[in-house]
């Protein structure tokens, strides 16, 4: 029979046996120990029995550790981001370099477009737009070689390098009686040379010689006679005159003056003009037929004169047989003009009445 082994009875950890038990406390707490034992009932008759204190054990006691709290429930923290990739800063030395390449790229393409610009203008000018065909057209006394001759214009050059103003100058200047000489381009392998021929406005007397002008005052010519039917222009001094330049006066109103007045001559296509008196310069005449002297006071509105002077002729109201002077200078402000019947020689007016141009009176003979 096997003897078994009595074990004493577990006594309680840190407290003997007739003690309450210990009130476990957190870190930090008191460990007083508390009395658990009921307050004595007071009764009349009934007496509480206390039992005296229970002494504490000499052990020690081991602390005992600490609660443990439950966690509590996290929040779900929203995903993190990634940040943002942290750009490398260049070194100086790189940033130079790309600023020396985009410099040399653009240096050579602006080269490259010249290039090809040059390339272009170059095969334009020397294979496209070639001069095969010159022109002359218009009318004039010199022929067209004559005309061709004297502008230098020549086939195989280029069309846009031909230097038309020159050309045009040269014709203008070599032949006299052309005034003006227009050089255009027929493209795509032309040019043309239109040309008009300068209208002689009269004929001026130098020592034994005439000068021949047109009328944009240009020397035309210098010859021994007179031409038929060319008028001749008094009251001038003469300081220049070379042929196929622009004639020179000693007194510079003169030329404006005659300008005026010749070109006005043209503009209403007035002949018969015998003789252009610019004498006095606020007081021009013209000498008209050899029997009319037109007088035209101030040198302004030339064109609106003659106008009304070649109405006169047209209604009937100055004849064939008329010859007398006629005073144009108010026609502007009063739309009248007077005629003085009498025998005219010379841009000289002679003495004679006065009568309203409506009413002219015939020449008498004696």
């Amino acid at each position: 029979m096997e003897n078994k082994r009595r074990t004493p009875p577990q006594q309680t950890r840190g407290r003997s046996r007739g003690q309450p038990p210990r009130r476990r406390t957190a870190p930090g707490q008191s460990t007083r120990p508390v009395d658990h034992r009921q307050p004595a009932q007071q009764n009349s008759g009934v007496r509480s029995r206390q039992r005296p204190p229970a002494q504490r054990s000499s052990a020690p006691s081991r602390p005992h550790p600490p609660a443990q709290r439950s966690p509590a429930p996290s929040r779900p923290r929203p995903p993190a981001k990634d940040p943002p990739p942290r750009r490398r800063r260049p070194s100086v030395g790189a940033a130079e370099r790309r600023k020396r390449r985009r410099r040399r790229m653009k240096l050579f393409y602006l080269i490259l477009f010249f290039l090809v610009i040059g390339t272009a203008l170059t095969f334009a000018f020397t294979v496209l737009f070639r001069v095969e065909t010159v022109e002359v057209r218009g009318e004039s006394r010199y022929s067209a070689e004559e005309i061709l001759k004297a502008s230098g214009l020549q086939t195989g050059g280029n069309v846009f390098l031909t230097d038309t103003a020159a050309a045009s100058d040269a014709v203008e200047k070599a032949l006299p009686y052309i005034g003006v000489a227009d050089v255009r381009r027929i493209l795509p392998s032309g040019l043309e040379i239109v040309v008009e021929e300068e209208p002689v406005a009269g004929a001026v007397l130098d020592d034994t010689q005439y000068i021949l002008v047109g009328v944009s005052g240009k020397v035309l010519d210098r010859v021994a006679e007179k031409p038929e039917g060319c008028p001749l222009i008094k009251g001038v001094a003469i300081r220049e005159a070379p042929i196929g330049s622009q004639i020179v006066y000693e007194e510079g109103e003169s030329r404006e003056v005659f300008d005026k007045l010749s070109q006005a001559i043209s503009a209403v296509n007035l002949d018969k003009v015998t003789e252009i008196d610019l004498e006095d310069s606020y007081d021009a005449k013209i000498l008209y037929d050899g029997r009319i002297l037109l007088e035209f006071g101030p040198p302004t509105a030339f064109e609106e004169k003659l106008l009304y002077f070649l109405d006169l002729l047209d209604e009937g109201k100055l004849t064939e047989n008329d010859s007398g002077t006629l005073d144009l200078s108010i026609v502007p402000s009063t739309d009248r003009a007077y005629f003085s019947a009498g025998l005219v020689s010379s841009s000289v007016p002679s003495d004679a009445s006065s009568a309203p141009a409506s009413t002219p009176e015939p020449s008498s003979s004696s």
